[in-house]
Order: C-alpha cells, then structure tokens, then sequence
C-alpha cells in the first residue's frame, strides 16, 4: 500500500507568483492503463487558443515549487483539452500525485514549452525511450511518420498503452542486446531518419554509442534526458 506523503505547500509569496505565471486546469478524466499508467485529460478556459507543437511539453505543479514535466499526447486549442500519461514509477512524488487525483481536481502547469521539435518537413523519425517515452511518440506519430523503439521490464503495461495510444510502428524490448540489435535494424531500414533518444539518462548515452560506430550525424539527433537513478530536476 502506497504511503502519500504531503509535497510542501507554497507560501503566500510564492503562491502569488504561481497564480500569475501557472495555467490552471481541470481533471475531466483519469483512464487506468494497466496496473503502471494514468492517462489523464485535463481541462479549461486557460487551455484554449494556445500554440501546441506536438513535443513540446508541460510542467505539473504538485505542491510548493515540486513539479513534473510531461509530454501532451494531443492538445485541444478550441475545446481547452489535453491529454498526458503519467508512468507510476515507484514512490516518487509524480506516482502520490495522480494516485491521489480525483475528477474535478484542479491542478496548475507552466507551459506548454518547446522540448522536442521537429523540422517542418520532418523526415521519418526514430524514437527511442522507455516508458516515460510513451506520450512522447503518440504526439510525434501524429506529425511524421515515427518508427519506436522502447525498452521496459514490464512489457505488458507498456503492449496495453501502445495498443490504447494506437502507436503504429513501435516494439518493446527488455534485453539489452536485443534493444542494440533493433536499433541497428531500424538505421539500416531507415538511413535518412531523424533520431530521438529519450527516457533514461544512461540507455540514452548506449544508444549515442552506437549511433556514432553507425556513422548517423550529429545534426540528425536530439536527445533529451528524463530521468536518472538517484537524480531529480531531468525533463
């Protein structure tokens, strides 16, 4: 049984400054995806007629200055609507806040934001991550073609939510040695795509190693770190 711990609560000054800066939105949804992912719609006035790029991310305010980044799947600019995965990943202070969310919960985020961009004509994609990666490639999907590789121990969570998000071109792999060998098979098939590595600081760095010996420039990845063990603050 998960134990939730109380996230420090803003003062006055620092209240007032969140109010200004934050959206605030609305918990229209809470959609369980197997035992490890919410999927959550939020909504409200302060979401309408926004520019969204898909990729670009928002940070969730979870009490005090705590806050979590993650990536919209989709973005309603007429309806003020979207929608994100939140991955329970152990008992950190993401997995006690969507565990204690109920419908009609207000919440406030900074953004939306550029994180991950795309050129306008994009090429196809490869997006590698695990599964803090998965709103990332449902949002990409959407605007270029996207071939996605994702590493999780868990692969029956991560099968449901590829199902549910409908991602067309993505597998799951937990074997190191077979995560190295997908790759490579999807540089050969695809030579001219854009890279995206994503997810986990160090999977990102195997992943530029072998990006460099297949001889994939430089000016064709992005990478963006979202977690570290023992570390806080990644995007």
């Amino acid at each position: 049984m998960d134990t939730l711990i109380s996230p420090p609560r803003a003062g006055r000054f620092e209240a007032a400054l969140q109010k200004i800066f934050t959206r605030s939105a609305r918990v229209q949804d809470i959609e369980p995806i197997g035992e490890g992912f919410r999927l959550l719609t939020l909504d409200g006035d302060a979401l309408r007629n926004l520019d969204w790029t898909p990729g670009d991310k928002i940070q969730v305010m979870l009490g005090g200055w705590v806050q979590r980044t993650y990536t919209p799947i989709s973005w309603d600019a007429e309806a003020g609507s979207t929608r994100i995965l939140v991955y329970l990943h152990g008992d950190t202070p993401g997995t006690q806040w969507v565990r204690a969310l109920r419908l009609g919960d207000s919440c406030a985020f900074f953004g939306p934001r550029k994180s991950i961009r795309l050129a306008p004509a994009a090429s196809p994609v490869i997006l590698f991550g695990d599964e803090t990666s998965l709103g990332l490639g449902a949002a990409l999907s959407a605007q270029a073609t996207t071939y996605m590789l994702f590493e999780s121990a868990k692969r029956a969570d991560t099968e449901a939510v590829m199902h549910r998000l409908r991602l067309p071109n993505a597998s799951v792999e937990s074997d190191p040695h077979a995560l190295q060998a997908a790759m490579a098979a999807l540089l050969q098939a695809h030579p001219d795509a854009d890279i995206v590595l994503t997810g986990k600081a160090g999977a990102i760095q195997q992943m530029s190693r072998l990006l460099h010996q297949h001889g994939t420039a430089a000016k064709r990845r992005q990478s963006k770190a979202y977690w570290a063990p023992g570390k806080t603050g990644l995007d």
